[in-house]
């Protein structure tokens, strides 16, 4: 059933990653460029051995199990690289999500941000892809005490603007910040993203709606 877009919508809150932008395939890519710079293919087991640990301990096992000539630290330094040269010069925006930022933009509506990502690499990537412009503020993480387990980064937003929930749309990939968004009483929109769906039912399920491509919203707002 195709839920009604907020009547007075006055805010946008935006994820970025698999949300705006395509870079959500960004580590798979790094550890396929980091083994073949050693003439190795990534091993079999190796998302899941660094997968939740953080980016410091990944390195160490890294360096434990497969590059035993190599500090963590040269690792590490090496990744970061990889990603920053991503963000300032490869990920591009999804598709039509230019178009319906200037539509909200010309509409007035507030367009914020609410991200886990570092300001180092998000601000020269929204500069290049020439949408930073639009955005009147940007929240991340590291500002809240829980991440997007809780809805208080969402929350901050909304008070910051005096704005009501009812007024306000969240754009978020995944399940987690959806359920979260959802439960914390607001309108969330899921967004598609190959890389980061693993139950698209799930998505569909928690979310006020779900669209596969920007130009379903941008239909929407305009006959809203």
């Amino acid at each position: 059933s195709m839920k009604e877009l907020p009547k007075n919508l006055k805010l946008v809150i935006f994820d970025l990653d698999g949300t705006l932008i395509n870079s959500t395939s960004l580590w798979r890519d790094i550890d396929e460029e980091f083994f073949a710079r050693r003439s190795l293919k990534v091993p079999a087991s190796y998302g899941e051995e660094i997968a939740h640990v953080g980016l410091k301990r990944a390195a160490e096992i890294t360096a434990e199990r497969y590059c035993p000539n190599e500090t963590p630290e040269d690792i590490l330094h090496e990744w970061e690289e990889m990603s920053i040269d991503a963000y300032l010069h490869k990920i591009t925006l999804k598709n039509h999500a230019k178009e319906l930022i200037e539509l909200l933009y010309s509409k007035g509506i507030i367009i914020t941000l609410a991200t886990a990502n570092s300001k180092t690499l998000y601000e020269p990537c929204l500069k290049r892809l020439d949408i930073l412009k639009y955005f009147d503020f940007v929240i991340d993480v590291n500002s809240c005490k829980e991440g997007k387990n809780s809805p208080e980064i969402y929350d901050k937003i909304v008070q910051k603007y005096d704005v009501k929930k009812d007024e306000t749309i969240i754009f978020e990939d995944l399940l987690e910040p959806i359920i979260t968004a959802s439960k914390g009483g607001y309108f969330v929109v899921g967004v598609y993203d190959e890389n980061s769906v693993r139950n698209i039912n799930d998505n569909i399920k928690y979310s006020s709606i779900y669209i596969r491509d920007f130009n379903e919203i941008i239909s929407m707002i305009l006959n809203n």
